[in-house]
């Protein structure tokens, strides 16, 4: 099981403003405060949510060059964090740059005074460091026997309405060296922003037309981590749309070939493809997804969709969604018109469902096998139909859209403007930029940074159903005994 943490950038901010606010006066003074963090658990990686801060009330902390919490402020923390079903989290500021260490008494004071007592929370104490450059560390503490162990993250990432920002535990995800396959990629958007790039996890759900091509350029651009998603597999009809297929590859896993070619295209120095041969809303893959840092969505149903929103919502990994729609004239049959959009779906942009990329009402008709029958889907708004008519130059237009909206997210300064969603109209040759926000009562916004506690009622087993979580078992113990010095209530 790895470790990482996420932010959001309203925590974040909040966060930096306060730890870091006497070393912005060059004032050489450290700071501390508390967190609460609900947990993501996907397959082999345990995510720290973090969203709801807890700054220290006058009296709480004290001062002087070093700082020190109060009981009384602990407790506080921990209480809330009963009260809301979340674990405590614990920062400080440290006057060095980059990934953090931890001298003796940080160690000191996150073993030995505060990963036992958060165990009221039934989760472990996560431990986090920012450094004057604003870079952030982090660790879990969590039971082993009698003792605490120390669990380093592999990185911290931070969700923000503007840029998505990544910060790296070198000694456990290291850069990748300069290659000369990768030459003008470096040249292009920096040394820094490639080591980024090359160490996510990138998932891809679907490897369908548009599927094929991002899978191509992840593949092309150096990232080294790769989870494909689809249960299909390829069929005769699929080939001219398909990047990767042949007709020697009719009937195998669209996975298996897409992996296949990822391999042989690579320019990483070392890529590991992960395949999943399931829908995205079975157990296997849903934990997949939740291992990966951003993902594509190239699904073209309802209940796939609607995962994907709730990934993007209550687990704070950012989907890059994309859809073509071409219309043909039923009189003559001759080729109408055409358009394509992607839009980027995280808490600080409008979800999945408002803006019209799918309906609740079409996810029941997909899971009652409605949108299988024909006579049902006969009787449909013509404009409520599924076309499935679609051709390369289209798909390739929409993975590339994807594609560039993931860049602009991960290499955008935070003076660059907010791009939600892009729109291309085939006749106009028009691309519009549309940010809306969620609608009002959105049933995804109370969901943000929930973590485990969401998830969608109808995720299917895939075999064994879903595990405990490592942490989960050694705190019941706890639980109990520190429930009855911090009540919840």
């Amino acid at each position: 099981m790895s470790f990482e943490v996420v932010l959001t950038g309203r925590a974040e901010t909040l966060l930096s403003d306060h730890l870091l606010q006497h070393y912005r006066l060059d004032v050489p003074q450290e700071d501390l405060c508390f967190a609460l963090w609900r947990p993501s658990t996907g397959q082999r990686r345990l995510t720290a949510l973090i969203d709801e801060v807890i700054l220290p009330g006058e009296d709480e902390r004290t001062l002087h060059g070093n700082a020190s919490f109060q009981p009384s402020y602990v407790g506080r923390a921990i209480q809330l964090a009963r009260q809301r079903g979340a674990g405590l989290a614990f920062m400080h500021s440290h006057p060095g740059s980059g990934w953090q260490d931890m001298s003796a008494a940080d160690v000191e004071a996150e073993r030995d005074v505060l990963a036992y007592p958060s165990g009221a929370t039934g989760l472990p104490l996560v431990g986090l460091t920012i450094g004057k450059d604003g870079c952030w560390s982090a660790r879990f503490w969590d039971r082993q026997g009698r003792s605490m162990r120390r669990s380093w993250c592999e990185k911290v990432r931070v969700v923000g309405p503007q840029s998505y920002r990544f910060f790296f535990n070198d000694g456990l995800v290291a850069a990748p060296s300069r290659r000369n396959v990768l030459r003008r990629t470096f040249d292009t958007w920096g040394r820094h922003s490639q080591e980024t790039i090359s160490r996510l996890r990138v998932g891809i759900v679907g490897l369908g037309s548009v599927g094929s091509v991002v899978a191509e350029a992840m593949a092309r651009i150096g990232v080294s981590r790769v989870s494909l998603i689809d249960p299909d597999r390829i069929e005769e009809h699929n080939l001219d749309r398909l990047v990767y297929g042949t007709t020697r590859d009719v009937g195998k896993l669209k996975v298996d070939v897409a992996a296949q070619s990822m391999r042989r295209h690579s320019a990483s120095e070392r890529i590991r493809i992960a395949t999943f041969p399931y829908s995205v809303h079975e157990h296997a893959a849903y934990e997949a997804a939740l291992d990966c840092d951003v993902i594509f969505s190239c699904v073209d149903k309802p209940v796939a969709r609607d995962v994907l929103n709730y990934i993007a919502q209550a687990h704070l990994i950012p989907v890059i969604d994309g859809g073509v729609e071409v219309e043909t004239d039923p009189g003559t049959g001759k080729f109408f018109s055409a358009h394509w959009r992607a839009h980027l779906a995280t808490p600080y942009h409008q979800c999945l469902r408002c803006n019209g990329q799918y309906s609740s009402g079409s996810v029941v008709t997909e899971l009652d096998g409605s949108l299988e029958d024909p006579s049902y889907v006969k009787n449909l708004p013509l404009e409520a139909r599924g076309r499935n008519q679609n051709v390369f130059p289209f798909s390739l237009s929409v993975a590339g859209m994807e594609v560039n909206l993931m860049l602009r997210y991960l290499l955008g300064d935070d003076w660059w403007p907010v791009v939600n969603q892009q729109d291309s109209q085939f006749i106009t040759g028009e691309t519009r930029v549309i940010n809306k926000d969620c609608q009002p009562h959105c049933s995804f916004r109370p969901r943000r940074a929930r973590g485990d506690a969401e998830r969608p009622f109808y995720l299917t087993d895939t075999g064994g159903g879903r595990r405990e979580s490592a942490w989960q078992r050694p705190w019941g113990h706890a639980v109990r005994l520190f429930g009855k010095i911090f009540p919840s209530t």
